[in-house]
């Protein structure tokens, strides 16, 4: 009777053991917020390993997944009101910059998990938005991205 409980035990951690290595981590996630409002995304795209992922099959797949009903974060914005970004640890460990319609909003990648920053003129801003892009990586070796809609509230 103890054996057969230890051969139990030790199949059921077994599972338990394949099960958790099986699964995969989901991709980390940043978050942008201004005034009461916030979205978090998780990763357009994320490379998990050193290799950087490809950014024209990660521009495809966002494309694939808006035509699919998937939507990018609206953050509405005040004008001199400040914007936020939120990233997970692991992206500020990649170091992480922020283009506003492909601008760069910093002069260098960013490496802590917070920056804000207050958007000059949204009088130029469409009704529509305007892309932000948060992108993670350095040296050009893109590790992850992530698409917010900046919108005149």
């Amino acid at each position: 009777m103890k054996r057969a409980r230890t051969v139990m035990v030790l199949a059921g951690s077994a599972l338990l053991a394949a099960g958790l290595t099986a699964c995969d981590k989901p991709n980390p996630g940043a978050s942008v917020f201004s005034g009461t409002t916030s979205q978090w995304r998780m990763a357009a795209c994320w490379s998990g390993t050193s290799a950087p992922i490809d950014v024209n099959k990660c521009a495809r797949d966002v494309v694939d997944n808006a035509k699919s009903g998937v939507t990018v974060g609206t953050v509405p914005v005040v004008p001199g009101q400040v914007i936020g970004i939120s990233v997970d640890p692991v992206v500020a460990d990649a170091g992480w910059t922020a283009k506003v319609n492909n601008q760069s909003i910093t002069p260098a990648p960013i490496t802590s998990t917070y920056f804000r920053f207050t958007f000059p003129d949204l009088s130029a801003v469409p009704p529509e938005g305007i892309v932000m892009t948060i992108v993670a990586g350095k040296d050009g070796a893109t590790k992850g991205m992530w698409l917010f809609k900046i919108v005149p509230a």
